[in-house]
């Protein structure tokens, strides 16, 4: 990395090591040195295990944000120590439930059983006609295995920093053959335990040469990344014709992030490295060469989005920067109407492409 001038010096925080800050001189997506400051002195209000204060910068070519100075590949980990992949997640005994979250269950996995082909107990097929009708519980159910399609003897996905391994148990019992990519070695351990193959590396590590695979999916990944343009890349090497990737990552130019500023959960420094917004990631996937890109179905995120940041901001504000609950609420409402007609607006960028054949 190379350095700016003396009037731009590090601003990280003697908290964090300073041979472990780098500089950032270009934007990681567009590679533009036109910028301006958006956000000074952020702090890890999230899981509060990263020392240090971070500025965000906003290219103004393509809009996408990022942190300068920000920690290196080397040191980034200390920012990880509380991350919540590192534990296994446990669903409720179905005995335990009582009689209405005994039915959702059972609908939820009579759908789940026929649009990705599991074998899914307690189960209704009444879930099928449950979920046609009610479209938002369809979308959050496509969300949870993040719209694959069937799996089937030698169809292979990628998860990229697939933490626990959750979803890379779900995509097997759709008839996936998974393999997943985990850099911490406390969520690698943590997926190890659901026997799935797990290897403790980056995106980089993947011999396009050796293998390749139908699917790659990254789920809040790309943020965390140093290099999004190089691993996206790499990810397209990997990638058989005709294969998909699916990502989802925060949208920089969500509501929420308007609303709460720098309260906003989604910015989580120093983890979230660089931010992009719905045009900044696909224009970056349709130069590396990926066509057919698809916003998938909406779901509802700004009540948690919004409740999360509006902790943050009574956190830095002593509580008189938070909204009263009336007025949190009213908020939701009107983002939700919003992100429905708005794709841009979303919380979330989500979105799937296919690498062409040719």
């Amino acid at each position: 990395m190379q350095t700016f001038p003396e009037s731009h010096s590090v601003q990280g925080s003697s908290s964090w090591p300073q041979d472990g800050l780098e500089r950032v001189k270009i934007c990681p997506v567009c590679s533009s040195e036109r910028r301006h400051l958006l956000h000074k002195d952020l702090s890890d209000k999230v899981f509060k295990c990263a020392p240090g204060s971070w500025d965000m910068f906003q290219c103004q070519v393509c809009r996408s944000t990022y942190l300068d100075p920000r920690p290196t590949v080397s040191t980034i980990g200390m920012a990880y120590s509380t991350y919540f992949t590192h534990s296994q997640s446990v669903q409720n005994d179905y005995r335990d439930l009582g009689f209405l979250r005994r039915l959702k269950r059972a609908l939820a996995n009579g759908y789940r059983n026929k649009r990705f082909g599991t074998n899914l107990h307690p189960s209704t097929k009444l879930g099928v006609v449950f979920a046609y009708f009610s479209p938002g519980f369809r979308n959050l159910l496509d969300a949870e295995r993040r719209c694959i399609p069937f799996g089937g003897r030698g169809h292979r996905l990628l998860d990229v920093g697939c933490g626990n391994g959750d979803f890379l148990l779900l995509a097997s019992q759709a008839g996936w053959e998974v393999v997943g990519l985990e850099p911490d070695p406390k969520a690698a351990e943590a997926a190890r335990n659901h026997g799935i193959d797990v290897r403790q590396d980056s995106i980089e590590s993947l011999d396009p040469a050796i293998e390749s695979f139908d699917g790659i999916t990254l789920s809040h990944v790309i943020e965390h990344m140093h290099d999004p343009a190089a691993a996206l890349r790499h990810c397209y090497a990997l990638l058989k014709p005709n294969g998909w990737i699916w990502i989802e990552t925060p949208n920089v130019d969500a509501q929420g992030h308007e609303s709460f500023g720098p309260s906003w959960r989604g910015l989580e420094p120093p983890r979230h490295l660089v931010l992009f917004n719905r045009p900044s990631l696909f224009d970056l996937l349709r130069k590396i060469g990926f066509a057919e890109l698809e916003d998938l179905p909406y779901r509802p995120l700004c009540d948690y989005l919004f409740e999360e940041s509006n902790k943050i901001a009574g956190e830095l504000n002593d509580q008189s920067g938070c909204d009263t609950p009336s007025n949190l609420a009213r908020k939701i409402a009107i983002a939700e109407r919003r992100a429905k007609r708005n794709v841009g607006l979303r919380e979330f960028v989500t979105v799937r492409a296919i690498k062409p054949a040719d």
